[in-house]
C-alpha cells in the first residue's frame, strides 16, 4: 500500500498545477497581470475546473488501488485488475 498511497499524492499536485496555470492562462487571456487578484466566482471557477481535471485523471488509480485492496477477489497484479475491471 505504500507505493499505490504515493500515487495518490498526485492528485493534489496536479490540481495546484492545473488551478495555477488556469489563473495565469485566464490573466493572460485578460490582459492582465499575471498575479492580479481574481474576484470570488473567478477563484470558484478555476478551483472547480482544476478539480474536474485532478478527478479526471486520478480516478481510474483510485478504482485500481479499491479493487487491489478488495479482500473477496484475488488479481494477479495491476495489469490483471486493469483488465478485469475493462471487461
Amino acid at each position: 500500500g505504500f507505493v499505490p498511497g504515493l500515487f495518490g499524492t498526485s492528485h493534489g499536485a496536479l490540481q495546484f498545477m492545473a488551478y495555477e496555470d488556469l489563473k495565469e492562462r485566464y490573466n493572460k487571456y485578460r490582459n492582465r497581470v499575471s498575479d492580479t487578484k481574481l474576484n470570488t466566482v473567478e477563484y470558484i471557477m478555476m478551483a472547480a475546473v482544476s478539480k474536474i481535471f485532478a478527478v479526471s485523471a486520478t480516478y481510474p488509480y483510485q478504482v485500481v488501488r479499491a479493487r487491489l485492496q478488495d479482500q473477496h477477489n484475488t488479481y494477479s497484479g495491476v495489469f490483471d485488475v486493469i483488465c478485469r475491471t475493462w471487461r
